[in-house]
């Protein structure tokens, strides 16, 4: 086969193309209700390979032994599109009695960004990162990063190794395509609301006496489509009849008029009232803990990245393209405080914050000045367990303070050209190179502004390299491009 004929790639690159082609053009000539009814096999064969895959990995790892005083079961809770703000008293009095600080999100969407929870590192370090700077990028086909390398340990892997028995539940598929494969046991649904993902995890919990656990539950209610209990819509006096509310609508206008701003409104009510769903389960799920293990839990809840509701939308349209268009809307895009920041929530874990000299132990008050970032969690929870030196990491553990001269990034936009961010204190510089875009911010207002000279050069320097080219995003296809196709992902 000549060059010409395969674009420069491996033949069987081009062979690989032409079967997943074939797939999809099967699964769009399917009747949808026989789609529906395949979903089902289709989880389970997925949840099936994931286990095996586990075990594999796990023969060729050392076995490690966890400190006497590590918590027996560990349990992280990701909800998906939690932005920082939205912890309120009102909305999750769970979660808000419990909060802990704001993370800096590593990636703008789940994929790259639970990818770095689960190692430490950036996306840019461990792999799972955008491979192309095209501006089409996630709008026209469905491609993901690639998986993290089969020999690269993660938090479950680690974990496994010294006796914890291991769950993954995934509300949807994309957090599964990038981290499954990484538990004994795993759950992985079409769009679950977080009651079922929990209560199939509490019934794995009540199959047998176990020792030790760490769990990894993904729960996405507050990703599109939103659609809360309706007891939730009453209490906070949502409107049924506005069209395309569970999913989005006025994503591209600057100026919605008075109709869209209707449908603005209430499209936050939304996500609020989902939140607040979300946080009755918990509680739930903290008490049932509670009365099966007493305090002999680590629980640890946070998000994957948070979610805009069009607090840049004018300025988004002006500097940067994104390919769906949508302007300072869900999540993907440019790296803006709503997107970029999420909650850490903890109980029965104690990392040294929460109380300053002046006696403030109001929630997020901490004692140390650097910027805290979701690539933290898994040397935190490495060394809540005793098991720090099993891999290296880019994190810090956070009951060890976070160095004040830190500089946090955000990296692998999903939608347009690449967008990078580096964060020093209260400064924050957002890159577009294929956009030609260099724009500085002043936290926490967020408010445009050119930089301290010396705090440009140090943020610019610290940006990872651009995508090349050089290796490709994989390609989604059949049954896998239909479930992510009705999560809004295309």
């Amino acid at each position: 086969m000549t060059g010409d004929a395969t674009d420069g790639r491996p033949p069987s690159a081009v062979v690989a193309d032409g079967v997943d082609s074939a797939k999809r053009r099967l699964m769009e000539s399917l009747p949808e209700s026989l789609k529906r009814r395949l979903v089902g096999p289709y989880n389970r064969v997925l949840t099936v390979k994931a286990n095996r895959e586990y075990r594999n990995r796990q023969r060729g790892l050392p076995s490690r032994t966890p400190a006497p005083d590590a918590p027996s079961h560990v349990v992280c809770v990701v909800v998906d599109a939690l932005r920082a703000d939205a912890v309120t008293e009102e909305d999750s009095p769970l979660l808000h009695e419990r909060l802990q600080r704001d993370l800096v999100t590593p990636a703008p969407w789940t994929f790259p960004a639970v990818s770095s929870l689960v190692t430490g590192e950036y996306p840019h370090e461990h792999g799972a990162v955008r491979q192309s700077d095209e501006s089409d990028t996630g709008s026209t086909d469905l491609v993901i990063p690639p998986k993290l390398p089969d020999d690269r340990e993660t938090l479950s892997d680690v974990l496994g190794s010294a006796g914890y028995d291991t769950y993954g539940g995934f509300a949807f598929h994309m957090p599964f395509f990038a981290i499954g494969g990484r538990f004994e046991s795993h759950a992985v649904y079409d769009k679950a609301a977080v009651e079922e993902v929990f209560g199939d995890y509490e019934q794995w919990l009540d199959e047998r006496p176990r020792d030790r656990t760490f769990s990894y539950l993904h729960v996405g209610d507050l990703h599109e489509p939103v659609e809360p209990p309706l007891p939730y819509w009453g209490r906070y006096d949502i409107d049924r009849e506005i069209p395309h509310l569970t999913t989005w609508d006025y994503e591209e206008v600057t100026d919605p008029g008075p109709e869209g701003e209707r449908y603005r409104d209430h499209r936050k009510r939304l996500y609020r009232a989902a939140l607040a769903y979300v946080d009755d389960r918990l509680a739930r799920l903290h008490h049932t803990l509670t009365r099966q293990f007493g305090d002999d839990v680590a629980l640890v809840v946070t998000g994957d990245h948070g979610e805009a509701f069009w607090e840049h939308t004018a300025f988004d349209a002006d500097h940067f393209v994104d390919s769906r268009p949508a302007y300072c809307v869900d999540h993907g895009g440019t790296p803006y405080e709503s997107l970029a920041r999420v909650p850490l929530a903890v109980d029965g874990l104690d990392l040294g914050t929460g109380d300053d000299e002046s006696g403030d132990d109001s929630p997020g008050t901490d004692n140390d000045d650097g910027l805290a970032s979701l690539i933290d969690l898994a040397p935190t929870i490495l060394d809540v367990t005793g098991l720090s030196d099993a891999f290296e990491t880019t994190g810090v553990p956070l009951q060890s303070g976070v160095p004040a001269d830190r500089i946090a990034l955000v990296e692998s936009a999903r939608y347009g050209y690449e967008k990078k961010a580096a964060y020093l204190a209260d400064w924050k510089l957002v890159v577009s190179r294929r956009d030609d875009e260099s724009v500085g911010f002043r936290l926490p207002d967020e408010v445009p502004t050119d930089l301290p000279s010396d705090v440009e050069r140090q943020l610019t320097e610290a940006l990872p390299a651009w995508p090349d080219g050089e290796q490709a995003d994989v390609r989604v296809s059949g049954m896998a491009q239909q479930r992510l196709e009705d999560l809004g992902y295309v």
